[in-house]
């Protein structure tokens, strides 16, 4: 019992120590001189930055995807996926823009591969011989748990092989990010501390730019809701500081259950999607259990406009989900509909319902789920007629 506590009072000593270091700019488990290293900007060749999906996944970079639990990050990950190992188009892309596919190295730990991940992406029709799973590593034929920090090499040997076979992979997706990175340098990695999300992120940044690799990373968002966006990602500050790409998949809960957002919250690159992606997660049938006969089903994402009003700025809390242009502008152009054109009288449903369509207020399913907290419908001889709520009670 004295040896173990020894040696707990050890490990503690040391892990406060490698912290210091870590924040005043030294590598843990290094010693001797530091030199500096310099070079003149007058020999560097320019290169372009290359997209996986241009304004959302850079090659060569870390991309963050952040979000709730439920709110779609893993079904939206899964299409990414079956799109790269497929060669699909993009979401508003013309069907016939193919890219030729591409290879995806996946670690995930909170997901079971059988009965989860791999379902996902059948219900995307991703080509699963285009998709490798780590699992784990061997030592002294055991096996552990994959650590950033100690099999970084490994990674990298694998990279290399498959990039001379001809055969190179295209994106690393490790979900969540905050499982695997304790090692033997850092055992207990301060998400708030950027200096050692930096000693273990910064070796996997030379990785992807060595391998024009798109490295994907998936965390959550705080539990908050009163703060904005970009700060509820989980290990904000350091994480926003270390990645390059940063996109959030939020829940639109004014616009139904399975009503959900992909946005861009920070790119330091030049191209920005200009909008967010709404889409709606839809269930789908991949296939029977083999041992009982069940009838296993996985969500995948239906992609349906870019709206251009959904910004970073509009949106604070999960609760709240992003401001939709319908919910922010279909109450003053009721008013106004019914005072300029209806003459404050009494409308039949579907006439305003067409107008507000057709002047860009409201799409099908807006109208379905919203319009009756604006509007008081009435039947008449078996027609429906609607005011808005504020004047329904003086003519209906």
């Amino acid at each position: 019992m004295l040896l173990r506590a020894v040696e707990a009072n050890r490990d503690a000593e040391k892990y406060k120590y490698d912290r210091e270091l870590v924040k005043r700019g030294h590598s843990v488990g290094e010693s001797g001189p530091r030199e500096l290293v310099m070079r003149n900007l007058s020999g560097v060749v320019m290169k372009a930055i290359n997209w996986l999906w241009t304004g959302w996944i850079p090659q060569g970079y870390i991309t963050i995807f952040a979000g709730e639990t439920g709110a779609g990050k893993s079904s939206v990950l899964a299409d990414i996926t079956a799109r790269v190992t497929t060669g699909a188009a993009w979401p508003g892309e013309p069907p016939e823009m193919l890219r030729a596919p591409a290879r995806v190295l996946w670690l995930g730990s909170e997901d079971g591969i059988e009965e989860l991940t791999v379902p996902r992406l059948l219900a995307c029709n991703a080509n699963l011989v285009n998709v490798s799973e780590i699992q784990g590593v061997t030592q002294r034929g055991q096996r552990n748990t994959f650590s950033m920090q100690d099999d970084i090499a490994e990674v990298s040997k694998v990279l290399k092989t498959s990039r001379d076979n001809g055969a190179p992979f295209a994106m690393l997706v490790i979900d969540p990010i905050t499982s695997y990175l304790p090692g033997q340098k850092l055992r207990k990695v301060d998400l708030n501390d950027a200096g050692q999300l930096r000693t273990v992120l910064e070796p996997w940044l030379a990785i992807a730019q060595e391998h024009s690799l798109a490295i994907v990373c998936v965390t959550h968002f705080m539990k908050d809701e009163s703060r904005k966006m970009l700060h509820r990602v989980l290990g904000s500050a350091a994480f926003v500081q270390t990645c390059r790409s940063l996109c959030a998949v939020i829940a639109r809960p004014e616009e139904g259950m399975y009503a959900k957002t992909l946005m861009q919250v920070k790119v330091n690159l030049p191209e920005h999607p200009g909008g967010a992606w709404k889409f709606t997660t839809v269930k789908v049938e991949v296939g029977k259990d083999a041992t009982n006969g069940k009838v296993i089903t996985a969500t995948r994402p239906n992609w349906e406009e870019l709206d251009e009003t959904l910004t970073p700025e509009a949106v604070v809390g999960g609760a709240r989900g992003p401001v939709s242009q319908y919910s922010a502008g279909f109450g003053p152009w009721l008013k106004d509909f019914f005072r300029d054109v209806a003459g404050n009288m009494p409308k039949k449903v579907d006439d305003v319902r067409a107008a507000a369509i057709v002047n860009g207020k409201a799409t099908d399913r807006w109208w379905a789920d919203h319009s009756h907290k604006y509007l008081e419908k009435r039947n008449m001889r078996g027609v429906w007629y609607c005011r808005p709520k504020s004047a329904a009670n003086e003519t209906m």
